[in-house]
């Protein structure tokens, strides 16, 4: 089966009808016809998800179409989340065994969110209790009711935000439609996974019926995109999956540009014969060598937390049992090493670290779609792997086509 990969911005570009034009539109269309096809399976990840996510309640319904075109390319088929793609690297590395693809790089159910819940949805927090309590106060005030009135009669009704005992009790006895309606009104999901939570409320289901139903709500993107659209709240933890790290690794990143290219200044002044960011020269011994360090360190750091012994490893064992984790930490010093040794004047920016996030995915599909900027970086750690770094969306098709037409395809 040949996999592709799409990067996110390209689901806001095939969905945004700001953004439509022949030439999209034609892309848009054909992807979504080759998926059909069955021979071409689009995948994505919790990194998709979190970029996906809307930043401000404006862009709620920008975010809605782009999930709805996530769930039209790819259903179901999500990557393991990173930590989970860890793991399998990292006793990969401990038992010096190398898994070209890992049994479970793809989940089938759509489980795109880390072992870790990156959202923690308290229980209470998607209970409709907030909008119901709000509903009374207006029908209360609507009747004449003053203010001390309506407070004295909600007290009756809820204690600390939460129901009485009393309510519970007459609630369990009536229709559960208007409860339903008010909780797909506030987060927008299927009735089936709206009952069970309402059932929770009420005592009825238990907390793994709960979560079962909650999950199966965030597996939809197209669905959980529509809570933002009411609930906007929600998309922060997500949003900050990938955006939050990347912000600071961006700080990282600018700080040691800036650095190294006063050192290679320095060293100018200082009378150094051979050019610093030459191929021998001191700046790129000293960047080698720390890209080097990290992978190992990281490494490491990861194995112990899993509590796997790796001893003696080099930064080649890293590349070759663990390919998620040296394309991002390659990825990242390539693209970074163009402002310090190359020609590059714009400094490197937050989206940098994020693309080579998205990047741990790459050795693990046939296609991969990044921007015109890292696609090379990426390419450049992939040797080996057979993965197509794809840099233009609208030539993905025809690159897929090609694949399609070759015998014998098959994810790296």
């Amino acid at each position: 089966m040949i996999t592709c990969y799409l990067d996110s911005q390209d689901y806001s570009t095939l969905s945004d009808p700001k953004r439509q034009s022949a030439a999209v539109n034609l892309t848009r269309d054909a992807l979504l016809k080759l998926a059909k096809t069955q021979q071409i399976q689009f995948v994505f990840s919790a990194a998709v998800i979190s970029e996906a996510a809307p930043l401000n309640p404006d862009w709620s319904l920008l975010a809605e179409l782009r999930g709805k075109l996530l769930s039209d390319l790819c259903g179901s088929n999500a990557l393991i989340s990173f930590d989970r793609l860890i793991d399998i690297e990292m006793a990969a590395l401990a038992g010096k065994q190398t898994q070209p693809l890992p049994p479970d790089v793809l989940d089938p159910f759509g489980d795109w969110f880390p072992s870790i819940p990156p959202p923690e949805f308290p229980h209470q927090t998607i209970a409709p209790w907030n909008e119901m309590r709000t509903r009374a106060d207006e029908d209360l005030k609507a009747l004449g009711y003053s203010r001390q009135q309506r407070r004295a009669e909600l007290k009756k009704l809820f204690k600390h935000g939460q129901p009485t005992a009393a309510l519970t009790e007459k609630w369990k006895r009536l229709n559960l439609d208007h409860m339903l309606n008010e909780l797909i009104c506030q987060y927008p999901m299927k009735r089936e996974h709206a009952t069970i939570i309402t059932q929770y409320c009420l005592g009825r289901a238990s907390e793994q019926e709960f979560d079962q139903a909650l999950r199966a709500s965030l597996r939809d993107p197209h669905w959980m995109m529509k809570w933002f659209t009411t609930t906007h709240s929600l998309a922060s933890p997500i949003a900050d999956l990938v955006r939050k790290p990347g912000q600071e690794l961006g700080d990282m990143l600018r700080t040691l540009s800036c650095g190294m290219k006063q050192w290679a200044a320095q060293l100018i002044d200082a009378g150094e014969l051979l050019p610093p960011t030459s191929k021998q020269g001191a700046i790129t011994r000293r960047w080698i060598e720390m890209q080097e360090n990290i992978l190992v360190n990281l490494a490491t750091r990861f194995s112990t937390e899993r509590q796997l012994t790796t001893t003696s490893i080099t930064a080649k064992d890293v590349d070759l049992y663990c390919p998620g984790l040296s394309a991002v930490v390659r990825s990242i010093f390539s693209s970074v090493w163009d402002n310090i040794g190359g020609s590059r004047k714009e400094q490197p920016s937050d989206s940098q670290p994020v693309d080579a996030m998205h990047a741990m995915y790459a050795p693990y599909v046939t296609v991969f779609r990044a921007d015109s900027f890292m696609a090379p970086h990426i390419q450049r750690q992939l040797k080996g792997h057979g993965t197509i770094v794809e840099a233009s969306l609208l030539r993905l098709p025809s690159v897929l086509e090609d694949l399609i037409a070759r015998p014998a395809i098959a994810s790296p």
